[in-house]
């Protein structure tokens, strides 16, 4: 299989595993509103809505670089950029469905189980278990590159992202202050 060929495909690829998460996103945003909580559904719905926008964005991305790719009269470097907006689209969407998650998890732990710190350890469970998984995927990414799994800017965001919800979910379970 040429390079060419393999390109293809992983666009191919991508297209599935953003349609799919399309899918998903819609089914988590219609079951969650059939047992709202008392909070955390309306962070947790703009979210989700957003991570929708970014994933549909991901298909239409990798789209259009699997139709210039076939075109054959495309510059390479061109495709590459599609690629790249497609996969920095369809990392954001996943973050947010990450987050989105996170709060919905907690909230709903908060609300059946109260304050008790098994409310707390499901968000951080949750997330140190997403960026275990992103090191190790960064670890095998970047392999022979010095420091590489760690020099990922775009994973890094996302991390940022995930820590700084998980900082708001710690301020909300101790009380500084309250998750809309």
């Amino acid at each position: 299989m040429s390079s060419e060929e393999s390109h293809k495909l992983n666009v191919k690829d991508w297209i599935t595993l953003s349609t799919v998460m399309i899918g998903a996103v819609l089914t988590i945003l219609a079951l969650i509103w059939q047992l709202p909580t008392l909070d955390g559904i309306v962070t947790s719905t703009f979210l989700l809505m957003l991570s929708f926008i970014f994933f549909v964005n991901s298909v239409s991305a990798n789209s259009k670089a699997h139709f210039e790719a076939n075109s054959g009269d495309t510059d390479e470097e061109r495709i590459k950029r599609f690629v790249t907006f497609a996969e920095y689209s369809f990392g954001l969407g996943f973050t947010l469905v990450i987050i989105a998650f996170s709060v919905l998890g907690y909230e709903y732990l908060l609300f059946y189980a109260g304050r008790e710190i098994i409310t707390l350890i499901l968000p951080i469970a949750f997330l140190a278990t997403a960026w275990i998984v992103i090191f190790i995927y960064n670890l095998i990414n970047y392999f022979g590159k010095p420091l590489g799994a760690i020099r990922s800017l775009k994973r890094n965001l996302w991390i940022i992202l995930e820590l700084i919800c998980l900082i708001i979910i710690i301020f909300d379970f101790f009380e500084v202050l309250t998750l809309p």
